[in-house]
């Protein structure tokens, strides 16, 4: 019988020392797997924690999926540091949660949750406490700064052009200690079958990009028109027997710290056997960190955008309405 150690998703072989006798089958501790990305915008923080996991012959899922769970007397706290003081201490609470589609040991899992609002440029300190081990797990991380988006702007009276003749550049200001942005847009539609309609929104990402050094106070950077309309074609079904119309859409700028950053820089280069090579969690794997979300809601796209979406080659089986509010041809 052999075992083999597997943190998350990927498979790692760590033989370390200089023994000359290796013991292959001797059980190997778990090590913690730590997600907690602060988000600045909302009154509620999650943070998810698991930890690798023995499997029999590297069968996936475990026997036992509550081998990826610790135990719920684990104490989880988050402290907010001023001037090397704690200002405030806030304990995590399990909560079950249902899992998005995809392949599960099982359907719902555990995720922690406090109740606060996160500071902007500020310390906090992450410390978990795992009593069945008597193991303790840490970071920290300096939460990122506000920012602006300067363009685009006023969509009472703005409207989206996307065509290639004449492509949207985003403009923002820095956000302190952020080293990642990701871009895109929020798209309201409505599906309509029958005499029923229903309103949807679609988040059509465009890019991640990666400050990790930089001096520079202002960025920028032009849409491509061609990608937006290929991300729609992949990500909405097209039926026949559905019409939809384009309502608005937002634009949208994340900025993430420097720790989620580096963690997202290794995963975009496809360093798939590099993933975990990135943590700032001590004794345990994962990454601690913060966001902030800014928006720019209501937009609506120019009449040639719409009719670009409604009978462009890239997106004309899904079945837009054009400037009319009908479909030329069927």
């Amino acid at each position: 019988m052999k075992y083999r150690l597997l943190a998350g998703f990927m498979v790692l072989l760590m033989i370390t020392g200089c023994e000359t006798e290796i013991d292959v089958v001797a059980p190997a501790k778990p090590s913690a797997v730590v997600y907690c990305v602060l988000d600045q915008d909302s009154p509620v923080q999650y943070l998810r924690l698991s930890r690798s996991y023995l499997s029999d012959d590297a069968q996936i899922p475990p026997n036992e999926p509550d081998s990826l769970l610790f135990s719920h007397a684990t104490r989880v706290a988050i402290e907010e540091v001023i001037s090397g003081e704690v200002t405030n201490r806030v304990f995590f609470t399990p909560v079950s949660v249902d899992k998005d589609s995809g392949f599960f040991p099982r359907q719902q899992h555990w995720a922690y949750r406090a109740d606060f609002r996160v500071k902007p440029e500020t310390d906090y300190r992450l410390i978990v406490y795992i009593e069945e081990s008597d193991q303790i797990i840490y970071s920290t991380c300096y939460s990122v700064g506000d920012f602006e988006i300067m363009n685009p702007l006023f969509p009472e009276v703005r409207y989206i052009h996307m065509l290639p003749d004449h492509n949207l550049s985003f403009y923002w200001t820095k956000s302190l200690n952020a080293a990642i942005y990701q871009l895109g847009f929020v798209m309201h539609y409505l599906e309509i079958k029958e005499d029923q309609s229903l309103e949807k929104e679609l988040l059509v990402p465009l890019k991640s990009i990666f400050y990790l050094q930089t001096t520079e106070n202002m960025f920028s950077f032009p849409v491509n028109s061609t990608n937006f309309y290929s991300y729609l074609a992949e990500a909405l079904t097209a039926d026949p027997s559905v019409l939809r119309k384009c309502l608005t859409v937002d634009a949208v700028i994340i900025s993430g710290g420097e720790e989620l950053g580096y963690y997202m820089r290794i995963q975009e280069g496809g360093q798939t056997f590099n993933l975990m090579d990135y943590t700032n969690i001590k004794n345990g794997i994962g990454v601690f960190s913060s966001k902030v979300i800014r928006k720019v809601s209501g937009f609506k796209l120019t009449e040639q955008s719409v009719d670009s979406l409604a009978y462009g080659h890239i997106t004309r089986q899904l079945n837009f309405v054009d400037r009319t509010g009908t479909r030329s041809g069927g």
